[in-house]
């Protein structure tokens, strides 16, 4: 299946000045509708003059200013492109979470500026991740730095005997060249350790090869906090146009204890990368 439907999350009209031509680039490069969603930042309840009504009027007016400034373009880059698109802002100063995940769970694809964007708070990083989440849909990540050529010519695809990297593997294929060269890549803290889930990896490469595309499996070494930069690293090294991995494999309390992939790689990632959970 190609994708078709594209939906972009726009925080703010700085993101939006070079991720939007950069969604664009993709939706025209997949032949595919792109629906905008720009979400309103949260507000913080406090006691005092921060619940003036004036306040919140404030708040408002500069959220629907940054709307229009993005509306402008998304007008722009899809004028210059020819696509379809749709921009939906959201409406309501309350519930981004839910407004987002509302409008993009019906895309075959979501789009995401990486957590390195400048001006990137603290909220929208963790909406970001809950999205990740909760939406049911791959997420592909682009950074200022990306320069996506879809569908990719080689792909490197974390691999771990996983619900989230089976799903990454296989929804990597949505945006795999036909014959595409495509590394299974298995990080291993220890040379000598286990290595649960490699007779699986094994079968998903002939499964690929069945498919035509050209299938490689690797192990390389590194400790967990070490394993983000492996993935990049056998990417570039590999000429990878595109990262694909499981994403928030396990519990949020392991994640803050023990430290996310995942997490590491949204913030650190310049190629596009692409996430399932």
């Amino acid at each position: 299946m190609t994708a078709r439907t594209l939906a972009l999350i726009v925080f703010d009209s700085t993101e939006a000045a070079w991720l939007i031509p950069m969604a664009s680039s993709v939706a025209f490069s997949l032949d595919a509708h792109l629906t905008v969603l720009h979400p309103f930042r949260p507000i913080v309840f406090a006691s005092g003059y921060m619940a003036e009504p004036s306040y919140y009027a404030s708040i408002r007016a500069w959220e629907e200013e940054e709307a229009e400034k993005i509306r402008e373009l998304v007008r722009e880059q899809t004028r210059a492109n020819g696509l379809q698109y749709e921009y939906r802002p959201q409406k309501d100063l309350y519930g981004a979470e839910s407004y987002l995940l509302s409008s993009a769970r019906g895309a075959d694809l979501i789009l995401l500026g990486s957590n390195r964007a400048p001006g990137r708070s603290p909220d929208d990083r963790g909406l970001a991740e809950r999205l990740i989440r909760a939406a049911g849909r791959p997420v592909l990540v682009l950074d200022e730095a990306s320069r996506p050529a879809l569908p990719a010519e080689r792909i490197v695809i974390g691999w771990s005997d996983t619900r989230e990297a089976t799903r990454a593997a296989h929804d990597a294929l949505t945006l795999a060249a036909p014959g595409a060269a495509i590394e299974l890549v298995t990080v291993l803290a220890h040379a000598y350790e286990d290595r649960p889930g490699l007779d699986a990896r094994e079968d998903l490469a002939a499964a690929f090869d069945r498919l035509g595309f050209q299938v490689t499996v690797t192990d390389r070494s590194g400790v967990a906090g070490d394993r983000a930069a492996e993935l990049v690293r056998a990417a570039r090294e590999g000429g990878a146009g595109l990262l694909a991995t499981g994403a928030f494999g396990h519990s949020r309390l392991y994640d803050f204890a023990i430290g996310a992939v995942t997490r590491d790689l949204l913030e650190t990632a310049e190629i596009p990368l692409l996430v399932s959970h």
